[in-house]
């Protein structure tokens, strides 16, 4: 442990200082273990998976695949898986381009969730199945025969074709992304692996010796890779909530509401991260790999996401409370005041009273648990927002008409709803903890390439953090 001055204080911890020649056996020793708790938590998402499956069957058999509305809940924890495990690699992406060193342990941790997207493909599927045509076949006098959505020209398979086109290119780039990182790693890895993994890593890294061009290449092509990333993901972002969010309430138009859909998935992303960063700090055994900047540096991005979602919340709000269409005030009825009021001052609370409050204090700020507390805030914040949407949109009445003339009641969740969503949350837990006994947490040659870059010297009479910035 090193004492750091920072502002005529002492802070224990704010950075670590790893042996470079020690990192790959401590990592890899990790990576092979299965403690009770990780094994507990496998056979716990098992559980919940075999929960969704039998929820999934039972809604299919009752309900079928004729009608949207049944299927609401079943959309709110796709949208919710879907909206933190895409984005969550984003974190990695943009810290590289942006060069930040205290970014290293949490790489490995955002980019692990890329692999969770080949589900989001497979549980896409039902909601492909469900999903109105965009037009209406003898469509009544007060109705549209064309209902409202983003596709003016309604090219062939419009929307469902184009949204699963976006998922899988997202869901490839985030694979592809997360293989190029990992390439050193599993190259230094199959000399000592044994059985499955030195087959795959043979594999997966047969091309890889370490020159300096492969260096260049890698590191090139992550920058790249992660702009395409980033632009794909706020594309299919922006289709997901629209094609199943606006357009299924008749008269819903909003430019704010992707935009917010976005945010809600940064800001709850990286709230998950930080929260699986404290608990492998503290628990998981890699203490000496993540220090406290880690959190004191998240925690002011967290921050700022966050009054960036309750701007963007109060300019969805505030747009039609001034608009006085009754169509606009029977949406905000519906979605904020009186069907989903007491939900969506919840989510309001979670999203953001909670994370702000927490953050707003140096002390907690600089430490492991307050920024994770926040990210357990918003990461529940996110999860009620979509279900707040979802089950709204998918049980909003007629999608044909011209306005929502009522305010349709709140429709609660029975129990294949619930099986439903605990599926999901298990699928999503259980792939991306496989996942880390092929792929270790930590990001090896990121970790061992910032202890060249790091010490601690003496200047006058306080000790800081010398930092070199070879690029």
């Amino acid at each position: 442990m090193v004492a750091v001055a920072e502002n005529g204080r002492y802070h224990p911890e704010m950075w670590v200082f790893p042996v470079s020649s020690q990192v790959t056996a401590d990592v890899s020793a990790k990576t092979h273990a299965m403690p009770r708790a990780f094994t507990l938590a496998l056979v716990v998402s098992a559980v919940m998976l075999a929960f969704g499956i039998i929820g999934f069957i039972a809604r299919a058999t009752q309900d079928g695949f004729g009608d949207y509305a049944p299927w609401g809940y079943y959309m709110g924890i796709f949208s919710f898986v879907f909206m933190i495990t895409s984005t969550a690699p984003l974190a990695a992406a943009i810290f590289r381009v942006t060069k930040s060193h205290w970014r290293r342990p949490l790489s490995r941790v955002s980019e692990l969730f890329a692999l969770v997207g080949f589900f989001n493909i497979l549980a896409f599927i039902p909601l492909m199945m469900v999903l109105p045509p965009i037009f209406k076949s003898g469509a009544a006098e007060h109705q549209m025969e064309l209902r409202r959505t983003i596709w003016f020209e309604v090219p062939i398979g419009a929307p469902h074709v184009w949204d699963m086109l976006g998922i899988i290119s997202l869901a490839i780039t985030g694979a592809v992304l997360l293989w190029l990182s990992a390439v050193p790693d599993m190259a230094e890895a199959r000399l000592t692996a044994t059985g499955f993994r030195r087959t795959v890593y043979g594999i997966l890294a047969g091309h890889w010796y370490g020159t300096k061009r492969q260096w260049i290449s890698q590191k090139a092509g992550l920058a790249v890779l992660g702009a395409f990333y980033f632009m794909i993901l706020i594309f299919v972002h922006f289709m997901i909530s629209t094609d199943y969010g606006m357009s299924l309430i008749a008269g819903w138009k909003d430019s704010i509401f992707p935009v917010l859909y976005s945010l809600t998935g940064i800001q709850s992303s990286l709230g998950l991260i930080l929260l699986v960063m404290f608990i492998l700090r503290r628990w998981g055994g890699y203490r000496k790999y993540i220090g406290i900047s880690l959190f004191w540096a998240a925690s002011k991005i967290l921050l700022g996401v966050s009054l960036l979602w309750v701007y963007h919340m109060f300019a969805f709000g505030i747009t039609f409370w001034f608009g006085r269409l009754e169509v606009e005030q029977n949406i905000l009825k519906y979605l904020l005041f009186e069907s989903y009021g007491w939900l969506f001052l919840v989510n309001l609370t979670f999203s953001f009273f909670a994370p702000f409050l927490i953050l707003l204090w140096n002390p907690v700020r600089r430490s492991d648990w307050g920024p994770a507390l926040a990210g357990l805030s918003v990461v529940i914040g996110a999860f009620l927002f979509n279900m707040r949407i979802f089950v709204a949109s998918f049980n909003a009445g007629e999608i044909y008409d011209l306005a929502l003339e009522s305010v349709p009641p709140p429709v609660w969740p029975d129990i294949w709803d619930i099986f439903i969503v605990l599926g999901g949350l298990g699928a999503a837990a259980l792939i991306y903890l496989s996942a880390t006994k092929l792929l270790p947490f930590m990001c090896v040659w990121e970790i061992k390439e910032g202890a060249l870059y790091q010490k601690m010297d003496t200047f006058i009479r306080g000790r800081y953090l010398v930092l070199a910035k070879p690029e």
